[in-house]
């Protein structure tokens, strides 16, 4: 039987995660500690590192003896580590690429082939050791074209003055709602 009290922490920690994806921007990509946390904290590493032990912990208390559950909610919080630990875009799991495929408009395989096609062309070839997590075919590069023309559209009809990497935080937490319906929907 699911309980309010199961349903309540999974919304709980859910929050937690979220408030960590959204100090992508306010952190330059997990890189500065943010303005108003200067004075307590020293090095960004730590201070995002304190934040996820403090979501494995809230993990641990709310889903004690529940170890399915808690296995599914760990799960998501490394998903959500390794994202953070790699400060950048593509550090986005596969996992929730395939749950939410809008992020991977944002792969830096895109800007590689419009800003340097004769290298995108050498890697997508196997001519270097380098190796990219997406290779975007016309379909992929048509419906990315579309994504951010609706974006941009939004954008300006809503005078939002939204940066690329708002946007890209935005559909980050999106992700993070699709995940959180993908894995614990039958609690919510």
């Amino acid at each position: 039987m699911i309980t309010d009290e199961t349903r309540t922490s999974i919304k709980k920690i859910y929050g937690m995660l979220w408030d960590v994806l959204a100090l992508y921007e306010k952190t330059e990509r997990y890189n500065r500690i943010p303005e108003n946390e200067k004075e307590t904290e020293l090095d960004i590493w730590d201070f995002m590192g304190d934040k996820l032990l403090d979501v494995r912990k809230e993990t641990a208390t709310a889903f004690l003896g529940n170890g399915e559950l808690c296995n599914k909610m760990e799960q998501v919080i490394d998903e959500t580590e390794q994202f953070v630990r790699s400060y950048e875009m593509p550090g986005v799991v596969k996992r929730w690429k395939s749950i939410n495929p809008k992020i991977i408009y944002f792969d830096c395989a895109f800007d590689l082939m419009e800003e340097c096609p004769e290298s995108y062309k050498e890697i997508s070839r196997g001519l270097t050791d380098m190796r990219l997590s997406c290779y975007p075919d016309e379909e992929l590069i048509e419906n990315r074209k579309n994504y951010f023309a609706e974006i941009k559209q939004k954008n300006e009809e809503s005078n939002l003055k939204y940066s690329e990497t708002r946007i890209f935080q935005n559909e980050l937490l999106n992700t993070l709602t699709l995940v959180f319906q993908n894995d614990f929907g039958e609690y919510l």
